[in-house]
C-alpha cells in the first residue's frame, strides 16, 4: 500500500507532461486565428484587386481621348484586369448641366458649360474558406460582395 500511494504522489507531483497538454488545448485555437486572418486577407487583397482594376479602366479611358462608344473596350479591360466575368463590369456616362445629370451623354447644356463624368463599377464575391474546410458550415454559401469603383470628370 505504501508504494501505491508513493507511486501517485511521484506522478502527481510530476509536471513534464504538463506543457504538452496544455499546448494541445492551445493549437487549435492558434489553427483557427491562423485560418481566419488568412482569410480576411484574401478577401482585403481581392477587394484591393477590383478597386485597381478600376482604377487602370478609368485611367485608360481618359488616355485614349474618352468617348462614348468606348463603354464595351472598356467593359472589356475591367473584366480582363479584374479576372471577373465582363458582366461584372459597368460602365456609366453621364453628362451634368449645372450640377444636375442629364440622361444624354452626348447633350448639349444651354447657357451653361457642360461636364461630363464616366465611372465603373467591378463587382465579385468571396467565398471564406471555412465554407470548405468545415462541412457543418457548407449549408448555405457564405461569401461576401466585392465593389470596386473609379469615377473621373472627363471635360
Amino acid at each position: 500500500m505504501h508504494a501505491l500511494l508513493s507511486c501517485l504522489r511521484d506522478l502527481w507531483a510530476d509536471r513534464r507532461g504538463t506543457s504538452l497538454i496544455e499546448l494541445s488545448f492551445i493549437i487549435p485555437m492558434l489553427l483557427l486565428l491562423g485560418c481566419g486572418a488568412t482569410d480576411l486577407g484574401l478577401c482585403y487583397a481581392q477587394g484591393l484587386k477590383l478597386q485597381q482594376a478600376a482604377a487602370r479602366t478609368m485611367e485608360l479611358a481618359i488616355a485614349s481621348g474618352f468617348k462614348s462608344s468606348m463603354t464595351s473596350v472598356l467593359q472589356a479591360d475591367g473584366a480582363a484586369a479584374a479576372g471577373v466575368p465582363s458582366g461584372n463590369v459597368t460602365v456609366d456616362l453621364w453628362l451634368e448641366c449645372d450640377g444636375v445629370r442629364q440622361t444624354d451623354y452626348n447633350g448639349a447644356c444651354p447657357g451653361s458649360s457642360p461636364s461630363r463624368f464616366a465611372s465603373v463599377t467591378i463587382t465579385d464575391t468571396y467565398n471564406w474558406m471555412f465554407e470548405q474546410i468545415v462541412p457543418a458550415w457548407n449549408n448555405q454559401p457564405y461569401s461576401v460582395p466585392l465593389r470596386g469603383y473609379a469615377e473621373v470628370r472627363i471635360q
